[in-house]
């Protein structure tokens, strides 16, 4: 007589190459299954590379030989993840019992057990009790949040069963044994924003683009209110977490009141007060006694901590529309920004989020938008605020009210797959998006999408390669410059739209945008040095040179690499002060004649008069002795590890290393 075999489940993350965070239910799951004496672990593909998962998997499989594969999909971008994921565990083991859940699987329930014939089973909304009485054999039809086949047809429970504070605080969701390959995961995310903390399910908010807001958990979960864990619980998952990792994030400010008793409950905790540094995605404005809170109970000295914002719009009316009221104005929220960084001493990271082509956002309004996104920038810079800004696609989710509101058929997976395999392959669009980035308005021109996304992305580089060029022209000009800068992408644009956006000329861009604004009316004074150090810049910054090896004889002569070396007008590194004097000069400062050096991994810049009294020596072949001995004790002592860089970059070259002159 054949044994029936103790089931076993493996739940595996469904991969994907934009997302590796293991949704916290699986934790919480792994926890209610072991009180019912049910083995689980967790299995995570995003945890090694492509060419090694599908191996890792198998031998994840053939190890613990589970009865049940659990699938995650949670948010959208595992979705291929999850098809991939299922093939693989139906080959190893036909009869193995395959289901899924999540967010997205929730969503498309039905759907995807009528395009997925191996897939057995979805599990919808909260799924610890459901999960372990399939697992215990009882009848789909009398197990709660499930749906299944029967007979041909797809079928669906009726009865909802939602997770309640008393059990939700017996679970563990910081409890890592049953992950396999633990420390792999914790330094993965540890280089991104740290172990997600998990406070509650549900939401009070309802942004329209959000899948994990009130409206989409009512949608893909049941969930009508949120339920919240106790202090304690969270707690006693914090203790858990001391041993494996000092960093944690947290997103989840339902109740702003709750988060501040958890903070000073931290805080009062011998064991836990500054131990984790903690990052922060915040749904409102941080007020004195939160930021007070925060620096009492987390460790803000050997991490910055990050702070997020999404404000999505830079106009008040629109965001109050998609955020559905629950927001701030971007004034209100500038001078948050400032009051941050004081209480932090500037030792602090904010992030502040902004995505484009919002439905409630007019065509007329996409240039006016991005200047005001890039006002918002060069204030910061120009005050000094640790705050960085993104301008991305607009990321939404199946679930939320864009996605029901602008798809005819939201809930068919088969749709859903096709769509996104647009978005990953980059044949949905002329241009390059973003992978969580599933719809662009159909109202907007093509030809206005091309040429706004081509400005977009020069901006986005010049700010990466070029800050200062950037924040000088909004300092001198204002916007008056993106016109011709428009003009200059346009022949780039109409002659191959492709191969400018695989690769922008940015060096072209730089010189013809510099030709135009120098031919104007209007171009600040110092534009032609400022175009000089930019092109440098670029130059140097496509063209890495090999480091040399330090010579360890005093006799041996160097030269300087003048290649490496510009002269300028201005120290444009020291962007703030040199802003400062722009305002107080009406945009023709003080000459501040300086030495640029360009280094294999940074800029370093030296005042002129320093540098004739000291490396312009090396301009000619020199000795290092005899560089030292025109020097007094101390300037030669504190000269000593400059050399060493130098040397070491390759800036100070030895003689027998310099072409012979032409």
């Amino acid at each position: 007589m054949a044994v029936t075999p103790a089931p076993r489940l493996l739940i595996v993350n469904c991969a994907s190459p934009y997302f590796f965070y293991i949704p916290m239910g699986c934790f919480g799951l792994c926890d209610f299954l072991r009180q019912q004496g049910i083995e689980a672990r967790i299995f995570s593909p995003s945890l090694y590379p492509e060419t090694e998962a599908r191996q890792r998997l198998h031998a994840a499989l053939d190890d613990f030989q589970p009865t049940h594969v659990g699938l995650v999909c949670h948010w959208q971008e595992t979705a291929h993840g999850l098809v991939s994921a299922l093939e693989m565990v139906k080959a190893w083991n036909p009869a193995v019992v395959a289901l899924s859940g999540g967010f997205t699987a929730s969503y498309f329930a039905e759907s995807l057990l009528e395009n997925l014939d191996q897939l057995d089973y979805v599990v919808i909304g909260d799924p610890e009790e459901p999960v372990a009485q399939l697992l215990q054999g009882r009848p789909a039809a009398e197990i709660a949040n499930l749906a299944w086949r029967q007979d041909g047809q797809v079928r669906r429970s009726e009865r909802l069963w939602l997770m309640e504070q008393p059990l939700f605080d017996a679970l563990r969701f910081a409890d890592l044994s049953p992950l396999i390959d633990a420390e792999r995961y914790i330094d993965k995310i540890n280089a991104k924003l740290g172990f997600p903390l998990l406070i509650g399910r549900g939401c009070v908010f309802d942004c329209a683009y959000c899948g994990g807001s009130r409206h989409a958990f009512r949608l893909h979960s049941g969930r009508c209110k949120p339920v919240a864990r106790s202090i304690p619980a969270i707690l006693a998952d914090l203790r858990l977490l001391k041993s494996r990792t000092t960093l944690l994030y947290l997103c989840y400010e339902n109740d702003f009141a709750l988060i501040k008793r958890l903070f000073r409950a931290i805080a009062d905790d011998s064991e836990l007060c500054g131990h984790f540094t903690l990052h922060y995605g915040a749904w409102r404005l941080l007020d004195a006694e939160f930021l007070e809170l925060y620096r009492r109970a987390f460790n803000c000295a050997s991490d910055r901590p990050i702070i997020e914002f999404s404000p999505e719009t830079a106009s008040d009316p629109i965001r109050a529309a998609i955020k559905r009221g629950s927001t701030y104005r971007l004034e209100e929220m500038e001078e948050n920004f400032r009051e941050i960084s004081e209480a932090f001493q500037g030792r602090v990271r904010i992030e502040v989020f902004f995505s484009r082509y919002h439905p409630a956002m007019p065509a007329q309004e996409l240039e006016p938008e991005l200047i005001a996104i890039l006002r918002l920038k060069h204030k910061m810079a120009s005050l000094g605020l640790p705050v960085h800004i993104c301008f991305d696609h607009l990321s939404t989710d199946v679930g939320s009210r864009y996605w029901e509101d602008n798809n005819e058929h939201p809930q068919d997976f088969a749709r859903f797959l096709a769509l996104k395999t647009q978005v990953d392959q980059g044949s949905l669009h002329p241009f390059p998006v973003d992978n969580l980035c599933l719809r662009i308005p159909e109202h907007l021109d093509p030809a206005l999408l091309i040429r706004f996304e081509a400005l977009v992305l020069t901006l986005e580089m010049l700010e990466r390669h070029c800050r200062e060029l950037v924040h000088i022209l909004l300092a001198c000009m204002d916007d008056q410059w993106l016109d011709p800068l428009q003009a200059v992408l346009a022949p780039l644009l109409e002659a191959q739209p492709a191969a400018f956006f695989a690769e922008p000329p940015l060096d072209l861009v730089v010189d013809d945008l510099g030709r135009r604004l120098q031919a104007a009316s209007g171009a600040p004074p110092l534009l032609p040095d400022l175009l000089r150090f930019s092109r440098k810049k670029l130059k140097q910054g496509v063209q890495p040179l090999a480091a040399r090896p330090a010579s360890s004889q005093p006799s041996d002569r160097f030269v300087l690499d003048l290649d490496r070396l510009s002269i300028h007008e201005h120290n444009y590194l020291d962007l703030q002060a040199l802003l400062q004097k722009l305002r107080e000069h009406s945009n023709a400062p003080p000459y501040q004649r300086t030495a640029v050096l360009f280094l294999r991994a940074g800029i370093l810049t030296l005042p002129h008069a320093v540098y004739r009294t000291t490396l312009q020596a090396f301009e000619r072949p020199l000795s290092l002795a005899n560089y030292r001995a025109s020097l007094d004790d101390l300037d030669a002592q504190q000269q000593q590890p400059l050399l060493e860089r130098l040397i070491m970059e390759g800036v100070l070259l030895p003689i027998a290393c310099r072409e012979p002159a032409s």
